[in-house]
């Protein structure tokens, strides 16, 4: 999981939005922008001389915990949950906007981390939640 934040924090600058479709369990595609305007044209650098010793996982970002669902972009989270902004969901009946790069998106802001395994259980007063449709990811607590 620490590995995951980490990763999370270097390169949330760059993730503009991901596009989740329904897949298998351990399968899931994100689109992620490379950091230039029109997403295009980075620089290709070779590997520098540091050893890496850390598997790559996939993220498996489709089972989460959901702490908290909002029609109002918060300011404050829980601790290792990530802010992301569910495009065309609701709660209620009720959506947020989410005003990015000139258009207006209509959905629900959720904070949610993911799960360690498939059956983890679901802490006291938190909810399942299963990542699908386009989704942005805004932030990490």
């Amino acid at each position: 999981m620490k590995n995951f934040l980490t990763l999370a924090l270097l390169a949330l600058p760059f993730m503009v939005s991901a596009q989740f479709s329904q897949m298998d369990r351990s399968e899931i595609t994100i689109i992620v922008t490379d950091g230039t305007y029109d997403s295009q044209h980075s620089p290709q650098r070779a590997p520098g001389s540091a050893k890496y010793t850390d598997p790559i996982r996939s993220l498996g970002m489709v089972d989460a915990i959901q702490a908290g669902a909002f029609t109002v972009q918060p300011k404050y989270g829980k601790v290792g949950f990530l802010l992301v902004f569910c495009v065309n969901d609701s709660v209620g009946g009720k959506q947020g906007t989410l005003e990015m790069d000139g258009n207006t998106y209509y959905g629900i802001y959720r904070l949610i981390r993911q799960k360690l395994t498939i059956d983890e259980e679901v802490p006291e007063g938190m909810t399942s939640y299963r990542l699908k449709g386009t989704v942005f990811f805004l932030g990490i607590s």
